[in-house]
Formats: C-alpha cells, structure tokens, sequence
C-alpha cells in the first residue's frame, strides 16, 4: 500500500522544513507515491524554501503554486485532485510525524477495510489532544502509546484534519472537501459524515502520535473565532442530529480517557537519556537557538532529550518538546546532562553526582574571554568538571587542548539551509548591507556605529538593515544618503534570515567568535560577509574566496575600504556570493544531525575521575552555592508573578531580574 501526501502551505516555512524534514526522516519510502506541497502565497521567503526542499529530496516531492489566494480548502483539493495513490494523507504544515506513523496508520486501514478516514492523537488536536508533559517531547509520547496499545484504534465523533488519511475508495465515493468551508475548520468533520453516510467508517488510532503546533500560518484567534462560529453553524445546520448521536456514543467510549486510565500511573514521570542544562531561554541569545535546534531534530529522530532551564523568557522559535524549570530536577531520571555554558558547568556537576549521571559539556565559544576575561581562572576550572566536552569548531578544539589540556570532539557548527538558501535574484540597483547589534563590546558595537558614520559619508546608493538586541539604540546623525530600516530588540530568526536573503553584504566586526553562525548563514543567503579575523571565523571563511576577512580588527576604514571594493566590483561580488554559498552547503544542518545522535549514543563514554587543590574546590563550592541563589530566584519570580496584578507584572519581573543582577555582582 502506498501514500500520497498532501501539504498545503501558506507561510510559515520554518514548520513546512520541519514537517517535510520528519516526513521523510520517519517513513519507509516505499510507502510514499508523490509529496504535494502545494502553495497558497506569493511570499519569496516560502517559495523559496519549497524550491530547496525540492531539490533535496527529489522526484518524491510536487510544488504546485496556486495563482492566486484560494484558502485552505480550495488549495487541499487541488492537492487530492493530483493525487493518484491508494490512500492520501493531508497533513499541516506545522504537524510534524513520529516514527512510523504512515506505516501504522496504513496498517489500521489495511486490518479493516470498511475504514474510510483514519487520524492519530496530537499535541494540538481538539478532542483527541494529549498535550506534551513536562520533560517529554512529541516522539516519546509516540513510542509510550504504541508500546501500550499496538493496534488499536476507537471510533471517532470527529476526526482531526491536521494528520487525516483517506482511502482511495472513500474519496472516489465522497469526492473532494466543501469549499464552503473556505480557509477552513470542519471541513475534514463535514467530509466524515458524508462518508459515514455512504457506510465508510471513521477512526482514531491511539497508536500513533503526532506534533501539531495549530495556528502557524492562520491569523489572529480574533479572525479564528470568527471563522470558527461561522463553520460551526454551518456544519451542524447539516450534521445536528448525527453528531449529537455520534458524540453520546463517543463519551460512553472515550479513546482519551481509555489511554489514561490503561497506563501505568507514574508513566508521565520525566525520564530522558540526555538532559541539556540552560540557565535561561531566552530570544536574543544564539547558543540558545543551536541547543533548541539540535533538541527538535534529535526528537524528531526518535532521541530521549529534553532541556533543563532556570528562567524562560518570552521565546518565539519552533519548540517540539516541554523544558523543565530546573526547580523540578529532583523529579527527573536521566543518564547524562550537558552544560552550555561554563556557568551551568558547575550546578550541572552537581545534579549529575546526586543522579550518578555523566557531566557533558557543549563549548560554543572562547568562554574565558567572556566578561571581558574577570573570570577567566573560574571558566578554566568549568573545564575540567565534565566527562566529555563536545565543541562546534575545530578552532576551539585547539585552543582548549593548547591552553587548558583539555580534549574535546568537535561537531561542526549548521545551518538551515533549506530556509537560507536564495533562489531569487537581489537588487542590483542598491547595495543592502546588514549589521547585527549585539549589546557586547566584544562584539564590535562601537566599531560598527563608526562604520556605519562612515558608509554615510561614502554618498553611494546603499540600504543599510541594522538589527539591535537593545530596545533603544542611538544611531550617528545620518545625511540622506542611506536608508535605514532599524529593527530594534530580539527579533525571530525568520527575519533574520529574510533580512540576509534581501542583502548584497553582511558586516561583523565582532573580537571574539567561537565560530560566528551569522556569518556562514550570509553566506547560505549568497550574501557575503565582510568580517573581522576572529578566532572562529576562519573556520569556514576564506579571505577573497567565500568572503572578506578583515586582518586590521578595529580600523573602521579597513572595513569600509572592502565595502567600497565589492561595490565596485560586481564580478568580484558574484564569485565570492557563489563560492559563499557553496561552502555554506556543507554545513547543512540536516546532514550533521547524525553526528550528535552518534555521540549521545556512544556506549564508550565513561565518567572522568578529576582531582582538585583546596582552591579549586573552594571555588567549585562558591559556585554551586550560586545553583541554591537560582533555585530561590525562580522561587521569588513565581511567587511574584503570580501575585502581582496584570498591568505591572513586567515591571516586577524586570525588577527582580535587576536586584538579583546587582546582589550577584
């Protein structure tokens, strides 16, 4: 038995990669005919991303672009229309697959054949929703329920459209979706109905599980609520009676409550093998965003991992599991945690001897060179603590086996690619330069507003994009030579990565980069980066081949000089945007999440005996008192939240952020 699927697309490419990506990740491809993403926009960013996800995995995937705006329904049935194959599968593009789940659903309709529409749990999916627990992700979840009910499928009051599989047969004698239905809600429940009438029947199986996000690319829940009232009334003006009688017998048979109620009591107690260890999630800070994408594709890939946090801040990236405020760690069984940053090393140290759990650390940068190098004995003394230090470059790789004697594996630095790589011509007429403000002196702050005054004073026609972390930011007094487009405080990676396909240039006059990730997905974007010689960098960039790296670090006309240079010279600019995009290629995020899964995994890492002089270990005592400060931080900043009324909750939390800042300095 094969299956076609069909993804309707509107926006949100970054959940379309996903999807795609655990699609063919978790299915035999046997079992897959033809993938239809079909398109429902006219936006660049998507369109593109379509085009990468065809070329990378082939002949299996179909792009149809709708002329024009059809809607959700409209644009599901173009897809069933080209469909050929003896089942289809609609499928969201913010639904994301497990292990199997075609397999398993096919099976249902293989064992019955009376079965027209068949649908799996989700994390987001009405009333066959069973929400992701604390210290679980998506494929866990997956795996419990197919252990404990291998096979099994209930009678459905309604059916979920996010991850719907109809047989050939069905759809020969009910036909396509009601576009009365417009952009859609009950579309896929009125489709049961009428099949049910017809003698098809309609199942959930409570063997499979799947990630819905819901909403990634509907509007606002203003506009929801009001395309909800109108399909609602709808729906039962035709279906009233026959859902009232479907639904009593639902609740004398509920797939829900049966799963709960057959599970061993403590089966949601978190247990993970790799636990990640960060102090805090927050939106501006890019070690965060490399840890969160190597959790989302690991459990995509069927892996036992989760992240353990002290503060969540406001966060705006895809997120596939459910963190674990470090406060609960004393409820968590798992093998091994990792730090991500030296501070963490130590209280991971600590969770990890009262769990006899092995300590990894992930070294994303030069740490002792962070805070301007005050804590430089203390971030030393971080590297010896673990069993395993894993690091993203090989210029770390040295310098920690050079400076501080310490050996590490290197897993090289990724990017998104599908989602950065450009297929669309830039504007020729004007030069669009992107700088990245990131509130650090090591980062370069003060030398970029110098050259920014300076690419004012040149006269030439050049757009400048300038990104700040700071709310507030005081720019040079400008002529009307440039246009500037400022965008202030954390923004999501998605603009990010639209800014970089938009621009000829990106600038980074950045002091200390363990590898420089902005850099490499310029180039991904065929935008060439212009960048200091900072540790890192030289990783993957070489000077006047895939970029420019600038030797005179903090000469501001040394910068410009090169700006000048490729503006000028348009051949120059091409051979190194290829030559950029090339390189970027290699370091596809999706061919080197192998690579970390290996590592996890290795059945050969034991615990590191480590011994310490007296000042060490009262050092090391020093800072595990500090994990007791974060444990009764979090406890005040609950306690706080939660008493303080609505209009002044963000005052309170800044606050308490800022007295706790000040007690620790």
């Amino acid at each position: 038995m094969k299956c076609d699927v069909i993804i309707p697309v509107y926006k949100a490419p970054e959940w379309v990669k996903l999807c795609v990506y655990a699609l063919f990740t978790n299915t035999d491809q046997k079992l897959i005919n033809k993938v239809y993403l079909i398109n429902d926009c006219d936006d660049p960013f998507t369109t593109n991303c379509l085009k990468n996800l065809k070329s990378k995995y082939g002949n299996k995937i179909v792009i149809k672009q709708n002329d024009q705006n059809l809607g959700f329904v409209k644009t599901v049935n173009r897809g069933l229309e080209l469909s050929t194959a003896d089942n289809v599968l609609l499928l969201n593009s913010d639904c994301l697959l497990a292990k199997n789940s075609i397999k398993k659903l096919l099976a249902h309709l293989e064992a019955d054949p009376k079965i027209g529409l068949i649908c799996p749990l989700a994390s987001n999916a009405a009333n066959l929703t069973i929400p992701i627990p604390e210290g679980w992700n998506y494929t866990q979840i997956d795996t419990v329920l197919e252990k404990y009910f291998s096979g099994q499928s209930f009678d459905a009051c309604t059916v979920v459209g996010n991850c719907l599989m109809i047989t050939r047969k069905c759809l020969d004698k009910v036909g396509l979706l009601d576009e009365a239905y417009g952009t859609g809600y009950g579309e896929e429940t009125d489709y049961q109905f009428k099949a049910m009438k017809k003698g098809f029947r309609a199942k959930v199986a409570i063997d499979t599980y799947v990630f819905h996000k819901a909403e990634a690319s509907f509007g606002t829940s203003k506009e929801k609520q009001a395309r909800l009232k109108k399909n609602r009334d709808l729906f039962f003006s035709r279906w009233g009676a026959q859902y009232e009688a479907e639904l009593e017998k639902y609740n004398q048979n509920d797939p829900i409550k049966y799963i709960h109620s057959h599970l061993p009591k403590n089966i949601w107690q978190p247990q993970v093998k790799t636990l990640f260890y960060i102090d805090g999630i927050v939106q501006n800070a890019g070690g965060v965003h490399v840890v969160v994408d190597i959790i989302n594709y690991l459990t995509i890939n069927g892996e036992s991992i989760n992240m353990l946090y002290n503060l969540k801040y406001p966060y705006h990236e895809n997120m596939l599991f459910n963190p674990i405020p470090s406060s609960k760690v004393k409820n968590i069984k798992f093998e091994q945690i990792v730090s991500t940053v030296w501070k963490t090393a130590f209280e991971a140290r600590t969770i990890a001897n009262q769990n006899n759990a092995k300590l990894l650390s992930f070294v994303q940068g030069y740490e002792s060179y962070f805070e301007n190098g005050t804590k430089y004995g203390t971030v030393e003394l971080s590297y010896k603590l673990p069993d395993s230090i894993l690091t993203i470059s090989h210029y770390l790789q040295r310098e920690l086996k050079e400076v501080f004697k310490e050996k590490s594996q290197v897993i090289k630095n990724g990017v998104n690619f599908d989602l950065l790589h450009s297929n669309y011509a830039k504007d020729s007429n004007t030069t669009t330069i992107t700088i990245i403000m990131r509130g650090n002196a090591m980062k370069g702050d003060w030398l970029l507003m110098d050259i920014i005054k300076k690419l004012d004073n040149l006269g030439l026609p050049i757009k400048l994009n300038i990104v700040s972390i700071e709310k507030r930011i005081s720019l040079p007094n400008f002529t009307d030579n440039l246009e500037i487009n400022l965008l202030s405080g954390p923004q999501e990676r998605n603009t990010i990565y639209q800014l970089l396909q938009e621009s000829t240039l990106y600038i980074d006059a950045s002091l200390s980069e363990g590898f420089g990730l902005t850099a490499l997905e310029a180039m991904a974007s065929g935008c060439v980066p212009i960048v200091s010689d900072s540790m890192g960098i030289n990783e993957y960039i070489k000077n006047n081949h895939n970029g420019i790296i600038v030797k005179d670090v903090n000469n501001a006309n040394s910068y410009v000089h090169e700006i000048k240079k490729l503006i000028t010279d348009s051949k120059l600019l091409q051979t190194l945007s290829q030559n950029g995009i090339t390189t970027a290629s290699e370091y596809d995020f999706d061919s080197i999440i192998p690579q970390y899964i290996s590592y996890f995994n290795q059945p050969e890492l034991k615990k590191k005996p480590a011994s310490f002089n007296a000042n060490e270990k009262a050092i090391i005592a020093s800072m595990q008192q500090d994990h007791n400060c974060h444990a009764r931080r979090i406890g005040t900043f609950k306690t706080i939240t939660k008493i303080t009324p609505k209009p002044i909750k963000k005052v309170a939390v800044k606050i308490i952020n800022k007295l706790y800042n000040y007690i620790n300095k």
